[in-house]
């Protein structure tokens, strides 16, 4: 079995668990939406239980530690309400059986965008001078340039949506194009060799959930989502991603861990952490 272990590496356990929930997914469609529904809401609530819980333990081995132990509570009160948003997703769709109260998890949600932001930079901030001004720049337009669709489809739709529901699907859009700025810088970094393997995950697990909100987005505009949606894979793998990066952190695929390690260039290093 150990044997077995050490002929994968981190990313190809990632690769088959991110092909095994799109198959499962996948399966739970041709079922029929009722059990894709079901499926994908607990699914849901099992991965974010589990980046919860990854994400404890990595608060209780960094503690207050710089920027980037204010970072790891600010990802576990992020992951905290997340689990809380598909507790409530669970509640009421599976366990009541009724819709859900609407707005309901959309406040956990939203929230958590905001601690993730703020844990991104906490993560990033020690980094910012290995990125040029012109790129923080060039990916700021980049960023606002594909919010622009979004919110061009937003208020072209129902007449039905200017109320209240227009402010929480403008909401979205706007926190992704926020977010995904230091998302672009974190995935830049790490190929400058300035950020470790768990930061690059993270930055990549925030950008596939904006692919996903926005191709939900899409097909809710035209009428042809459904709770249970294959698209809703993008949302899984999210959960996913950020799990094994943090797990790669915690040394859960190797037989050690250094604890002197920096908690987010994972090399000896000083004064940035």
């Amino acid at each position: 079995m150990q044997l077995f272990y050490q002929r994968f590496k981190v990313q190809d356990y990632l690769l088959f668990t991110l092909l095994g929930i799109t198959s499962l997914v996948l399966l739970a469609n041709f079922a029929g939406q009722d059990i894709a529904a079901h499926v994908t809401n607990w699914v849901s609530i099992i991965l974010s239980g589990v980046l919860m819980f990854f994400s404890v333990f990595m608060v209780s081995k960094y503690g207050l530690k710089g920027n980037h132990g204010k970072a790891w509570i600010l990802f576990m009160l992020f992951s905290a309400y997340w689990f809380c948003a598909e507790t409530v997703d669970v509640l009421y769709s599976v366990v009541l059986g009724a819709e859900v109260w609407e707005y309901a998890d959309d406040f956990f949600y939203i929230t958590g965008y905001q601690l993730f932001f703020a844990s991104l930079v906490f993560y990033i901030k020690p980094f910012t001078r290995l990125i040029p001004k012109k790129l923080v720049i060039l990916i700021s337009i980049i960023s606002i340039s594909l919010l622009i669709p979004s919110v061009m489809m937003i208020m072209d739709s129902e007449a039905d949506l200017m109320t209240g529901n227009l402010l929480i699907l403008l909401a979205y859009p706007i926190l992704d194009s926020i977010i995904l700025i230091p998302a672009l810088i974190g995935v830049i970094l790490f190929f400058k060799g300035g950020v470790n393997f768990m930061i690059s995950l993270l930055c990549l697990g925030i950008i596939t959930q904006i692919i996903g909100d926005n191709s939900i987005l899409f097909l809710s505009l035209q009428n042809i989502y459904y709770p249970g949606h294959l698209a809703e894979v993008l949302f899984l793998w999210t959960y996913a991603i950020f799990a094994f990066g943090i797990s790669n952190q915690i040394g859960l695929f190797s037989e050690k861990s250094d604890n002197n390690l920096c908690p987010a260039c994972g090399k000896d290093c000083f004064g940035h952490n």
